[in-house]
């Protein structure tokens, strides 16, 4: 069963870099990835692309055919997509993982039917995702007939919620984007590690955790009438109305995220594999519990040999369901603390310990040169003698 995360935000959120650098991570973990492109106006590539939605159509080519903006031209290419949707189908498994930078057909490796993990990098046009129905049937269509199962990925600059009416229209945004796909969702602050030159200039008017975890909007109240004084009167209160539908969902939160740190990426990953249901159950080692059953081992997220191939029983999902927040830096108050308060003084730790890790390699090196120079000396030695 393929598995795989639909990449959406605005523009400017981070969605290419993000599936990069996800790209590089899910590979140095072992699992087989690939990365789709359907982004008919990025051309420019990072990452090896598998599948590339401009070798079907391109925005260029649209906007020169039918003299069309790049916005209606973007919406004409994914509905074009959602008319041809077996051009992708049938490339999603059949392609190989094209180098570096390269195309779809290049020579790359193969990847066995079922245990495919798929990054779709989708464009930055929010109307797509939040109002138009074709990203929307093509996502219902591509589960019901790849059985392809997807979480939305809803990346954010995490430099907007250093002005309160910017954070109430992402709040809307990431509400809207979660009722219209209709699939498990994780809305996402990205570049937060940016976020630490904003707060030192007095931008941030609360501590992290209140914007990440939505609970009491009426603080905004004084800020919003600020913002309302000077663009127009009713701005404050279509701004509360705004806030006031967003708690009475209670759908809302945000996951923070560093693309370049590796412990964030990696507890952002384990919760978008327990969101999806990408586990595995490890084999039995013959323990025996009381009952004189043969326990199963533990239920991991994250793993290649997963529900994927089938591996993962109900009780493997509802145990990774049940076992509360993954490690890492997620705490709302660790990544201030990380990022905001103190980065500067982290930056330094980090890096010295950096440097500690590469002196032990390299006297390892040096010891390790050591040892084979003593043993073919002793080597040498022990030939004569027999000589």
């Amino acid at each position: 069963m393929p598995f795989g995360q639909l990449v959406i935000g605005s523009p400017g959120s981070g969605k290419t870099t993000y599936c990069h650098g996800m790209y590089q991570f899910l590979k140095a973990l072992g699992r087989p990835v690939k990365v789709v492109n359907l982004d008919p106006a990025n051309v420019n590539l990072p990452y090896p692309c598998h599948v590339d939605l401009n070798q079907l159509i391109t925005v260029k080519d649209v906007m020169e055919e039918y003299e069309l903006g790049p916005n209606a031209a973007m919406i004409y290419c994914v509905e074009y997509l959602e008319k041809n949707l077996d051009w992708l189908m049938q490339r999603l498994f059949k392609n190989k993982v094209g180098k570096e930078g390269g195309r779809a057909e290049e020579e790359g490796e193969e990847v066995e039917r079922g245990m495919e993990y798929l990054l779709f990098d989708l464009p930055g046009q929010v109307e797509l995702s939040t109002n138009h129905p074709s990203l929307r049937r093509i996502v219902s269509r591509l589960g019901k007939e790849l059985d392809l199962r997807l979480v939305a990925v809803h990346l954010t600059d995490a430099s907007h919620i250093t002005d309160a009416s910017r954070y109430v229209s992402l709040l809307l945004l990431a509400l809207r984007a979660m009722l219209t796909l209709e699939l498990p969702h994780i809305n996402v602050l990205s570049k937060v590690d940016l976020l630490g030159d904003r707060a030192s200039s007095g931008e941030l008017s609360f501590n992290l955790d209140f914007y990440t975890q939505v609970q009491d909007l009426s603080y905004l109240e004084n800020l919003l009438q600020q913002d309302g004084g000077r663009r127009n009167p009713k701005f404050a209160s279509l701004n509360r109305t705004i806030c006031e539908i967003v708690e009475d969902y209670g759908l809302v939160q945000f996951e923070t995220l560093s693309v370049e740190d590796k412990r964030s990426m990696f507890r952002l990953l384990q919760m978008l594999d327990k969101a999806v249901g990408y586990v595995y159950e490890e084999e039995g080692d013959g323990l025996l519990d009381e009952h004189g059953q043969e326990i199963q081992g533990r239920f991991e997220p994250g793993h290649p040999i997963s529900t994927a191939a089938g591996g993962a029983s109900a009780s493997a999902l509802f145990s990774v369901a049940d076992r509360g927040l993954p490690p890492g830096w997620g705490d709302p108050l660790e990544v201030q603390e990380r990022w905001v308060d103190h980065r500067k003084e982290w930056d330094e730790w980090e890096g010295e310990q950096k440097l500690e890790q590469e002196e032990k390699r390299w006297e390892g090196k040096v010891w390790d040169q050591i040892r084979k120079v003593t043993q073919e000396e002793k080597k040498k030695e022990e030939e004569e003698r027999t000589a």
